[in-house]
């Protein structure tokens, strides 16, 4: 009995999936979208700084990585558990990912910091990509995300961001746009809700 049972589902399950896909709709291509037609004179540093700002974060402007880092130690001296994907800064590490065994290790990750290639005036918006990260989850599970970005890398508005991932060979990769929060208790606004307290972006 059993056995008829899980029969006549297995076939059931085939029979929906197989009209599933012979019912498809027809791909439809992606628009052309003229990005010029939204060009305007606002400075995109300018911008970008103000959107990042608005959405919580705190941008700092720096020209070396020694200055970054020093600025790092001043701004969280109880850090304990920190790692950094930038190069030549191994010595801030305090996980070893060479040798890393539990993520329990990553429980109380104080700061992490990443670099980005990418970031839209828009709406304050960085590219994180999995090729500079060890582990995926990093930058959500941190209480402090520090991202450095060059100025060469900002672009206006996310038509031109999703035009430069798209030539990219990327498995994994999500804009992040300020701190976590939420305003969905109460209405009222929480920082640090579900992931980073803060995020800092140092801009050379």
């Amino acid at each position: 009995m059993n056995g008829i049972k899980t029969e006549n589902k297995m076939s059931s399950r085939d029979a929906i999936l197989s009209r599933i896909k012979t019912n498809k709709p027809d791909l439809l291509e992606l628009p052309i979208i003229n990005v010029d037609v939204f060009a305007d004179s606002r400075n995109i540093v300018d911008e970008f700084v103000l959107k990042v700002e608005v959405s919580g974060g705190h941008v700092i402007k720096a020209s070396t990585t020694d200055d970054i880092f020093n600025q790092i130690n001043t701004m969280f001296p109880e850090g304990k558990v920190k790692y950094t994907t930038l190069e030549n800064t191994a010595a801030f590490n305090t996980v070893d990912f060479d040798t890393f065994k539990s993520q329990k290790a990553l429980e109380n990750l104080d700061v992490l910091v990443l670099e980005s290639d990418l970031g839209v005036a828009e709406n304050g918006a960085i590219w994180i990509k999995d090729t500079t990260l060890p582990m995926r989850v990093l930058p959500f599970i941190t209480k402090h995300l520090i991202i450095v970005i060059n100025q060469t890398q900002l672009v206006p508005f996310m038509h031109q961001a999703y035009q430069k991932i798209a030539t990219e060979d990327n498995d994994f990769g999500v804009f992040l746009a300020g701190p976590s929060k939420t305003a969905d208790i109460e209405q009222s606004l929480v920082i640090g809700a579900q992931g980073a307290l803060s995020l800092t972006l140092f801009l050379r």
